[in-house]
């Protein structure tokens, strides 16, 4: 289990984290996930709630991600998949 508490460790000792879509009842919100070394993926747990990572907006993301990387200019979010180019997702997680 990657924790935020432990995230620096992880990221240090090779792990990368990436945003991952997430459909609810009031949109689109994104869970912070893991990637090892080897390329298996965990969702990273909140320390304090025991719940997993979540933004609610894509500022939410883009904050937390220059707390990570602050000499990044930016970070790309991935918007969800669709069936079809230019329209919206119908995954409905």
């Amino acid at each position: 289990m990657i924790t935020t508490d432990a995230l620096q460790l992880f990221l240090q000792r090779g792990g990368q984290i990436e945003y991952r879509p997430v459909h609810t009842p009031k949109g689109y919100n994104w869970e912070l996930w893991g990637v090892h070394v080897d390329g298996s993926s965990e969702p990273v747990v909140s320390s304090k709630t025991g719940e997993t990572r979540m933004f609610k907006s894509a500022d939410a993301v883009l904050a937390f991600h220059l707390r990570i990387y602050p000499d990044q200019g930016g970070v790309f979010i991935p918007a969800p998949k669709s069936d079809k180019p230019g329209l919206p997702s119908t995954d409905h997680e």
